[in-house]
C-alpha cells in the first residue's frame, strides 16, 4: 500500500562466533607458519647434503686419474754407517716441476730384521737457508771436533759389536746344518702291485 514502509531484511547471523572465527584465523596462519618453517628447512638440508651426482664425483676423485706417477728421481747417495744405520738422499722433481730433497736414514732391527725408515723433506724454496745451516754446521764440527778417546772408544764399540753380530751368525749357520743333519731320512716306502686273483665259483659244484 503507499505510504508503508517494507519491512527490512533478517539478517541470519553467522554460525561462528568472532572469537571462535579469529581462533581458527589464528590456527591457519599457524599452521602456516609452521608448514613454512618445515618446508624451508627441509629445503636446507636438502640444498646442504651432496646430490647423488656430486656424491659419485667426490667418490670418483681419488681414482680419476688412477694411481699417481713416481716422482723422477733426479740425484742420489747412499752410505752405510758402521752401525745398523744407512743414509740415503734423493733429490726428485715433483709432477708441478718443484725441487725437493728426501733424506732418508734406515735402521735394522736386529730382533726382526725389520728396517724402520726416517725421512726428512727440504724442497727448492729452502735449499739456500737449509744449505747455509749445513756449511755453518760443518764449520762448527770442524773447528770442534770429537775428542780422539771418545773416536776410540766408538771405534771399539762397533768393533765388539761386529765381532758378536758374526758370531752370532756363524752359530745360527751351524745350528741350523746340525738340525738338517739330524733329521732323520724316512726310506720311501714301495708298494708291490696288487695281486688280483679269479674267484671260483662253486654253484656249479
Amino acid at each position: 500500500m503507499p505510504g508503508k514502509s517494507s519491512p527490512p531484511p533478517r539478517v541470519t547471523p553467522s554460525r561462528v562466533s568472532p572469537a571462535r572465527g579469529s581462533s581458527a584465523r589464528g590456527n591457519s596462519s599457524a599452521s602456516a607458519a609452521a608448514n613454512g618453517h618445515r618446508s624451508a628447512a627441509a629445503l636446507t638440508a636438502k640444498m646442504a647434503a651432496p646430490s647423488p651426482r656430486q656424491t659419485m664425483a667426490v667418490r670418483a676423485a681419488p681414482g680419476k686419474g688412477g694411481a699417481k706417477p713416481e716422482h723422477k728421481i733426479l740425484f742420489q747417495k747412499y752410505f752405510k754407517s758402521v752401525g745398523p744405520r744407512t743414509y740415503a738422499v734423493q733429490l726428485k722433481q715433483a709432477n708441478n716441476g718443484n725441487h725437493y730433497l728426501v733424506f732418508t736414514e734406515g735402521k735394522r732391527d736386529i730382533a726382526t730384521n725389520e728396517v724402520r725408515k726416517t725421512r726428512l723433506f727440504v724442497y727448492s724454496e729452502d735449499f739456500t737457508a737449509y744449505f747455509r745451516l749445513l756449511h755453518e754446521t760443518a764449520q762448527f764440527i770442524k773447528t770442534h771436533p770429537v775428542p780422539e778417546e771418545i773416536k776410540l772408544r766408538r771405534h771399539r764399540y762397533w768393533a765388539k759389536k761386529e765381532a758378536e753380530a758374526a758370531t752370532a751368525a756363524r752359530e745360527a749357520a751351524e745350528r741350523q746344518a746340525a738340525a738338517a743333519a739330524a733329521k732323520p731320512i724316512h726310506p720311501q716306502k714301495v708298494t708291490a702291485p696288487a695281486k688280483t686273483t679269479a674267484k671260483k665259483s662253486g654253484r656249479g659244484r
